[in-house]
């Protein structure tokens, strides 16, 4: 297998037929394109979801919060804290573990949660930090949302700007690779969008606006996102190539690299899909958060329409940051 997420075909038959006894106070279960599980608590329900970091390395700590709670949050959920699992490469010492730390202390201030606990431990398992975090939240039993409900006809909707996440992660980690090639100013930029990665305040403003199903833009990119969401929902899709947000700093970091931003980790981007794109679009831009209709949900097929062109959406192979990092080793050599 590759480096990257397992695909959708060996997840079917490697992983989802052996998940245990089903219990009946779980309301969403383990299953392809939904990245949490809610389980019922009667009034409220509690949605817990979970995610490595193992391809950044210099924000490695803030991040990993982060991509755990913002998936909580396209659920319609409000995190409430994390669990943290360290693993660090022999050799390590206490400096590593106290700037991940620090790091993971400062994104829980930013968002209101708790470290709840944990694991720390160094391992010759590893050659550099892997952090997995859990993330526990909370949402009233009638209001959860899934990556599962969209309907043929629903407007398709994105927030802020594709690979935001990828963008910075590239930007920190390989800024002299970049400097030979971009302006400083566009890879200070690029640096910067680090702390736009949240969409705790997107799932929840859209949520509250009314929304059929959510999935937050992570490894994979929008093509993944769409993929899975689409498979979760049983639906196909038609987006509009011409109306993806994509900022120029992120243009050009992928120009560099060589890579497709439509296929590159992109938190701090929420997929939503709704009966009513611009009522969804409007509330979300009352908060601040840029929002843009980029397609339509139907009832087969999955598209982008691209100067009359219509091109098939399959699952990416791999995200492409893994394709950017592997141009900067051959770089080095």
């Amino acid at each position: 297998m590759k480096i990257g997420k397992i695909p959708p075909d060996i997840l079917k038959k490697s992983v989802y037929p052996f998940l245990g006894e089903k219990r009946k106070e779980v309301l969403v279960h383990s299953g392809f394109g939904e990245d949490c599980s809610i389980i019922d608590f009667g009034d409220y329900v509690t949605v817990v979801s979970t995610d490595p970091i193992t391809g950044a390395d210099t924000a490695g700590g803030y991040l990993s919060v982060f991509v755990a709670c913002n998936d909580v949050a396209a659920c319609g959920a409000r995190p409430i804290g994390i669990l943290v699992t360290l693993l660090l490469p022999e050799k390590s010492d206490e400096k590593v573990l106290s700037q991940i730390m620090e790091s993971v202390h400062k994104a829980c201030k930013e968002i209101g949660i708790e470290v709840l606990g944990g694991h720390t431990e160094v391992t010759p398992a590893v050659v550099k930090p892997v952090i997995s975090t859990t993330a526990i939240g909370s949402a009233k039993r009638d209001s959860f949302v899934t990556s599962a409900g969209a309907k043929p006809g629903d407007d398709v909707v994105v927030t802020k700007f594709i690979g935001l996440e990828g963008t910075a992660i590239l930007a920190l980690d390989f800024e002299e690779f970049l400097l030979d090639k971009l302006p400083a100013e566009t890879v200070k930029k690029a640096q910067d969008l680090l702390g736009h990665i949240s969409v705790i305040e997107d799932g929840l403003t859209a949520a509250g606006a009314g929304v059929n199903a959510m999935h937050d833009i992570t490894e994979g990119g929008l093509l993944g996102a769409i993929w899975e969401l689409a498979e979760a929902s049983g639906i196909g899709v038609e987006i509009y190539a011409d109306k993806i947000p994509v900022l120029p700093e992120t243009r050009a970091i992928c120009q560099a690299f060589n890579i497709d931003p439509l296929g590159l980790i992109s938190s701090g981007s929420m997929l939503i899909c709704t009966s009513n794109g611009q009522k969804v679009v409007e509330a979300l831009r009352q908060k601040t958060i840029p929002a843009t209709i980029i397609g339509k949900a139907t009832s087969s097929g999955r598209y982008i329409l691209d100067a009359g062109k219509k091109i098939p959406i399959t699952p990416p192979e791999r995200d492409e940051l893994y394709k950017a990092i592997e141009k900067v080793k051959l770089y080095k050599k």
